[in-house]
């Protein structure tokens, strides 16, 4: 059965180009939150822009797409600009065949991203050493250090390196408890730490150092730009990477991988999954078939594919609400 991608977008661009993507985050003192928002969805607000930017008192976090890299870059240097950020951000570029957002959104938010825990942070406090593609196979290789996902459970199960520890997090915020219950008495060891983009460890490293960690490592770019740097040949991943937007999961191409996002519990369904009974397009999947809470949300969400599926016979986009 062919499903439209994450239940949201029919493969359907603005225009016959390619799309870029970028996804980025910059840690800096932002004065007034407040004015980059209103400031950055003006500049917006008549550009073919689409996706996510959180903005705080730290700095700026998110991924955008748009028809253009110009557009992109000059969107990415505006907002720099805007939180005071020296050197602007380092961002992760990819393209895709069409739009992965359906609408931008600006908002505003405690932290840019959430690990509910003061001090943790890299603009107080010391993070792990940032490795590279090569670098970062060679440490987790070694037996003697502890590799650590710091995504979220959901994530993990799509795809993950070999042999990396599962916090178990239902959000990272989740984290620094898991370091106290699972590594206390660990601290002499090699810590190797990822997550999808590189934000959730600048501040997973900043706590581990704070707790004693002494050796600590980061992947540099995250998961994405692990896949953009590696061939065939020296590409440790297993499985697929989970992303924010309506691609769902990577491949090791960077190619979407088939997943599609539940419209109901919004996690993940992989593509082996299509044939399990308790996958019921628009109204269950294996992760929420047998849980009650969800039940008045499957009406809803039938009426949604119902829409998705008029728009895309028309040739258009359907509009929907869009998962955070």
């Amino acid at each position: 059965m062919d499903f439209p991608n994450s239940w949201a977008t029919p493969k359907v661009s603005h225009t016959d180009q390619d799309w870029w993507v970028s996804a980025f985050y910059g840690f800096s003192t932002v004065t007034d939150p407040a004015a980059v928002k209103a400031a950055m969805s003006d500049q917006l607000a008549d550009k073919q822009v689409y996706g996510s930017i959180l903005v705080a008192s730290e700095g700026a976090n998110g991924t955008l797409c748009a028809p253009t890299h110009d557009l992109l870059l000059s969107t990415l240097d505006a907002l720099a600009e805007q939180i005071g950020l020296a050197g602007g951000f380092d961002p992760t570029w990819s393209r895709v065949d069409r739009p992965i957002f359906r609408k931008l959104k600006v908002q505003l938010k405690k932290e840019i991203v959430t690990i509910k825990h003061a001090g943790a942070t890299p603009l107080t406090g010391e993070g792990g050493e940032h490795l590279d593609a090569a670098a970062w196979n060679d440490l987790i290789q070694d037996p003697d250090t502890i590799v650590i996902d710091t995504r979220n459970s959901f994530e993990t199960k799509v795809g993950t390196f070999p042999g990396a520890l599962d916090p178990g997090n239902v959000s990272f915020s989740e984290f620094p408890q898991f370091v106290r219950d699972q590594l206390n008495g660990q601290q002499h060891k090699k810590i190797a730490m990822f997550c999808t983009g590189g934000i959730r460890c600048e501040k997973a490293t900043v706590f581990m150092k704070n707790q004693g960690f002494d050796n600590v490592f980061q992947l540099k770019g995250g998961i994405l730009r692990y896949l953009q740097e590696t061939d065939e040949d020296s590409n440790m991943w297993e499985g697929d990477c989970y992303v924010f937007d309506d691609r769902v999961a990577l491949n090791k191409s960077m190619e979407p991988g088939g997943h599609i996002s539940c419209p109901v519990c919004r996690m993940p369904v992989a593509p082996n999954q299509f044939d399990d009974p308790r996958f019921k397009a628009g109204w269950s999947c294996p992760s929420c078939a047998d849980d009650p809470s969800y039940d008045r949300t499957r009406a809803s969400s039938m009426e949604r594919l119902r829409q998705i599926l008029l728009a895309a016979k028309k040739g258009k986009r359907h509009l929907g609400p869009q998962k955070s």
